[in-house]
C-alpha cells in the first residue's frame, strides 16, 4: 500500500482499501470481467486507455474490451458521447455542468476537482483522492439514470 495509508477505511458503509497500482490494477481486471455493462463519463476518452496503458505498463491483461465500438456497443455506455450524440454537439461539457443541469449532485461540490488529484497525490492525501473518486461514481450512476429515463431513444425508433 502507498506510504501515509496502510489500513483500510470505512465510511457509510463503504471500504476504502489501500494497495498499489499493481494491485488496484488486478482488482479491477478481476471485478470487471464479472459485468455485462460499464458505464463511464468520458471513459472512452480517457479512463479506459489509461486503464488500458498502465496495465500494460504492469505487465497485466485485460480480461475484457473497454474500447467496444462506440457505435454498435452497449457493453460500455460513454455518457460523454451519449449526451453530444457522438460529437454532433461540438463542445462537450464536463461532468460537473451535466450534473448542474440534471439537479444532481456534482462530486466537485464537496470541494476537490479533478485537477487537484495530482496535488493530492504528492501530499500522500490518498482517502481525498479516494472520496473524490466515490462521489464521481455516484455523480455518473445518476446521470446515467437520468439519460436512460430521459434521454436515451429506445432502438429501432
Amino acid at each position: 500500500a502507498p506510504e501515509g495509508l496502510s489500513d483500510p477505511v470505512e465510511e457509510d458503509g463503504i471500504q476504502f482499501v489501500p494497495d498499489t497500482e499493481e494491485g488496484i490494477l488486478n482488482k479491477f481486471w478481476d471485478a470487471v470481467k464479472h459485468y455485462d455493462q460499464v458505464i463511464t463519463f468520458n471513459g472512452r476518452g480517457f479512463d479506459a486507455p489509461y486503464l488500458m496503458i498502465r496495465s500494460a505498463v504492469n505487465k497485466i491483461k485485460p480480461t475484457r474490451d473497454l474500447m467496444p465500438n462506440r457505435y454498435t456497443s452497449s457493453s460500455h455506455v460513454d455518457l460523454l458521447d451519449q449526451l453530444t450524440f457522438y460529437g454532433a454537439v461540438r463542445k462537450k461539457f464536463s461532468l460537473h455542468m451535466w450534473c448542474k443541469a440534471f439537479g444532481i449532485k456534482s462530486p466537485k461540490e464537496d470541494g476537490v476537482t479533478g485537477h487537484e488529484v495530482n496535488d493530492l497525490f504528492n501530499e500522500q492525501k490518498y482517502l481525498d483522492i479516494a472520496r473524490y473518486c466515490l462521489g464521481d461514481l455516484y455523480a455518473t450512476a445518476e446521470l446515467f439514470e437520468y439519460w436512460d429515463k430521459y434521454v436515451r431513444v429506445p432502438k429501432g425508433r
